[in-house]
């Protein structure tokens, strides 16, 4: 069983899958990396041992190599896994299910055989087909669609210290040289953290921070959930103050 298993093998390609991953969802490579991090990991947990085997031969070492894999969590359905993601991730479920939808998909592209091999429920093998077109979950191009320019307004409701329209939303951090360095220095881990960051024009005591979906030029959920993000870096640097 096992030489047969392992002929049946193919690697995953580390770089195609991450490239298929940004364009169907508009991520950047280090959220999409995150994005596989987690899908295969909740994945491998709902498996049985041999199937584990199967499915940690045929991911790239970059996706296996960070793994803590304790016991087998096999989810009863895909709500179950979608949660587990959701928590691996710090991600809403519905974002974590389009993510986790993604990486399976771009999986099933480069090795259609191996879902098949890794015997999962139907509701599961249900997430190894790439994200909806039609159901609002990524846009015509394979994107995060835009949002219209309602949804935006309804957004900047929710974020204060935010201005902007469908082009992009900014931010106006106004601060001492000291405390703006600081600031700055936590929004520069937070790209290292999700792949992605805020554009930053800085002059003396103030910086502009906007954020927009470079792949399609507008405001995608994606920009709002980093604008929040944003937010919760700039109160734990201990700012706490910015400008109109």
């Amino acid at each position: 069983m096992g030489a047969q298993r392992e002929e049946a093998v193919v690697m995953v390609e580390y770089r195609r899958l991450l490239d298929d991953v940004c364009a169907m969802t508009g991520l950047g490579a280090g959220e999409a990396r995150a994005a596989a991090e987690t899908t295969v990991t909740a994945l491998a947990r709902a498996l049985d041992d041999e199937a584990r085997a199967i499915l940690l031969d045929a991911m790239p070492g970059e996706l296996t190599d960070d793994f803590t894999i304790a016991g087998v969590e096999r989810p009863a359905e895909a709500t179950d896994f979608v949660q587990r993601v959701a928590l691996l991730g710090r991600r809403p479920p519905a974002e974590a299910r389009m993510r986790a939808q993604a990486v399976l998909a771009a999986i099933r592209r480069q090795d259609p055989d191996l879902i098949d091999r890794l015997d999962l429920p139907d509701d599961m093998r249900a997430l190894t087909a790439p994200p909806d077109v039609g159901g609002g979950v990524v846009g015509p191009t394979g994107h995060q669609p835009e949002l219209t320019a309602d949804e935006v307004r309804r957004e900047l409701e929710r974020l204060p210290d935010w201005t902007g329209d469908r082009s992009g939303l900014s931010r106006t951090v106004q601060l001492p040289p000291d405390s703006l360095d600081r600031v700055l220095g936590r929004l520069d881990l937070l790209r290292r953290d999700l792949g992605r960051g805020p554009a930053v024009e800085r002059e003396g005591d103030t910086a502009v921070l906007t954020v927009r979906t470079r792949a399609t030029g507008g405001v995608s959920r994606l920009d709002v959930d980093l604008a929040h993000r944003i937010d919760e870096a700039i109160e734990e640097a201990g700012a706490g103050m910015s400008g109109a």
